[in-house]
């Protein structure tokens, strides 16, 4: 097996040539206003206490969080188009000010009604044209020879808002209400515009071409096992983020912050320490390591129920996601034509969606109808699952899936 899947020709001129520079100020900026979205969104994991407050039930709370997934994937259907047509930046700053304006209106809801699900609708169309704007800014000012470990770097800043949002967020609630939550939202929120509107578009020209129909883009032959593999890697992901605290109980373990911790440092650091490491060994090597590591995660959740288990299975967990995640990024967004790259991006990001939306229930159902060990474990078949049909199909001439 090739251990890069773009061999370079032999250059003695340009193997003693600086590499181009990933650290520049476009990044730096794009770096710390991903930091500050991620503050502000991490801790809305906190907000079915917030529902339960205002009197909703499980099922209405599992609604409600659904309903900013819905008109998250909605609007991606259209915003990938924009993005390649008006630019990231105004995306950028739109969607972030929106995002603010959000965070506020919370602050105004003191009881069940119309009004939340209002927000809840706006709050899926702030945050999905966000993602998708900042996974391709990231991949438009990072180098190409160097993408990868550079989309490393650049999700740092999801996984380190993540540890300290939901930290931060707890003690929010506790100290002064949810009210001060939504407003901190709103406050990093700003700061987050402030950062995007000093960004300057790298040599970005509005293309004609970025009418391609959504449909092609899905069935494109280049996308296709890529899709596919993102979409288990989503599944894989929704069955600990949504079931992890409710197993955990069941268990007796009422603190799951050891995973969470375990596998947020441990995405930090590998993308610190090892963003180079897909290059060195091959980019098919360690994506399929990393997802095998994620399966058996999973898959171990339900085996071992203690503190320790849970640190052990976060480490395995954030390996996967510290490694899968930027790989499969970096190989979509080298597929992807230069014109329709937002587009491509986008309907990537909406793939995590769609991976919630569909595997909150279904892994619930699989709880209802079996144990938390048949949903863990069908889980984790999913994520190998969408491997072995990965490597089968590169196997039989699919193209562009590394190595």
């Amino acid at each position: 097996m090739a251990t890069s899947r773009h061999p370079l020709p032999v250059d003695e001129a340009s193997i003693q040539s600086t590499p181009s520079p990933i650290l520049t100020k476009n990044f730096r900026l794009a770096f710390a206003g991903h930091f500050c979205i991620g503050l502000a969104f991490w801790p809305y994991v906190l907000l079915p206490l917030f529902l339960g407050n205002l009197g909703y039930g499980s099922f209405m709370i599992g609604v409600l969080m659904g309903t900013a997934s819905i008109s998250g994937v909605l609007i991606r259907l259209w915003v990938g188009g924009e993005l390649d047509r008006r630019g990231r930046k105004p995306i950028l700053i739109g969607a972030a000010a929106l995002f603010a304006v959000v965070n506020l209106g919370y602050i105004l809801v003191d009881d069940a009604g119309p009004p939340i699900y209002g927000l809840r609708l706006l709050h899926g169309l702030s945050v999905g044209p966000l993602f998708a704007a900042i996974m391709t800014f990231a991949a438009d000012i990072i180098p190409e020879t160097r993408r990868t470990e550079g989309l490393a770097y650049f999700g740092i800043a999801g996984h380190l808002s993540g540890a300290i949002g939901i930290i931060l967020g707890e003690w929010l609630i506790g100290f002064a209400g949810f009210p001060a939550l939504f407003l901190f939202g709103a406050v990093v929120s700003t700061f987050a515009v402030i950062f995007f509107a000093l960004l300057s578009e790298p040599n970005f020209k509005g293309s004609s071409h970025s009418s391609q129909s959504l449909w092609k883009i899905v069935t494109d032959q280049r996308f296709v096992v890529l899709w596919i593999l993102s979409l288990t890697f989503s599944l894989g992901l929704a069955s600990y983020f949504t079931f992890l605290k409710p197993f955990a109980e069941s268990v007796g373990l009422t603190n799951v912050s050891f995973f969470f911790t375990t596998y947020s440092s441990v995405a930090v650091f590998i993308r610190i320490f090892g963003a180079r490491l897909p290059q060195q060994l091959g980019e098919k090597l360690v994506l399929t390591a990393s997802l095998g590591c994620l399966a058996v995660g999973i898959i171990l959740i339900v085996h071992l129920p203690t503190t320790w288990g849970l640190m052990l299975t976060g480490m395995l967990c954030g390996i996967g996601h510290g490694y899968g995640f930027p790989i499969l990024s970096s190989i979509i967004i080298e597929v992807a034509d230069a014109e329709t790259r937002g587009s491509v991006v986008t309907f990537y990001t909406l793939l995590f969606d769609v991976g919630f939306l569909i595997g909150a229930p279904l892994w619930g159902l699989l709880i209802s109808l079996g144990s938390y060990n048949v949903m863990f474990t069908a889980a984790a078949m999913v994520v190998l699952g969408g491997i072995v049909l990965a490597l089968q199909r590169r196997d039989s001439g699919a193209p562009h899936l590394g190595g």
